[in-house]
């Protein structure tokens, strides 16, 4: 070694302004890095905690791509910070398969009942089927054995949009409803 050169253990040194070279940074050593394998990295990007190398062996795939395990904890991650940055009470961003195909949706809202209401519209019109989205919700509660309540006074805006007094009989009502489906609430 020549009497000029540094000892192979020292840091390297900048001989340009402007440009850095791979091997003149140390960010192996920086909280802020988290390695994966033999020279890949996880860098946080904001100011949050460290960067979790998502509980990986530091083996990684023999094909050099990160597990999927990992790229769904990132992706979750991300996600979570991204709804979560809304200004809205309510957030739901959601990626789906649908018979191979993916669908996305986002929405961000105040109002509780707009949130649920557009999710499960979404979920229906996504699936194959020549139900409208009305009656798919309500078949797809049926199947899914899922208990729904209803508030007394929703049967009451059913019998007056079918022009039924109390003094009608349980007969009349099915009369009045056998020619289109039960809808609750009824038609505005």
């Amino acid at each position: 070694m020549a009497p000029a050169d540094p000892p192979e253990d020292a840091p390297p040194t900048r001989e340009e302004e402007g440009v850095v070279r791979p091997d003149e940074l140390d960010y192996t050593s920086s909280e802020r890095v988290a390695e994966l394998s033999d020279g890949r990295y996880v860098v946080a990007t904001d100011n949050d905690d460290a960067p979790s190398a998502g509980g990986s062996d530091g083996d990684g795939d023999s094909d050099g791509e990160v597990p999927s395990d990992d790229r769904g904890t990132l992706a979750r991650q991300q996600m979570a910070r991204y709804v979560s940055e809304s200004d809205a009470d309510y957030g739901v961003g959601l990626t789906a398969a649908f018979d191979g195909d993916i669908a996305q949706h986002e929405q961000f809202t105040d109002d509780v009942a707009a949130a649920f209401g557009e999710l499960v519209t979404w979920y229906v019109e996504q699936i194959d089927t020549e139900a409208s989205p009305s009656e798919a919700i309500g078949i797809l509660l049926l199947a899914s054995n899922t208990t729904v309540t209803y508030p007394a006074n929703t049967l009451a805006a059913v019998l007056r949009d079918h022009d039924l007094t109390p003094d009608d009989s349980i007969a009349d009502l099915i009369e009045a409803l056998r020619d289109e489906p039960f809808q609750i609430p009824p038609n505005e």
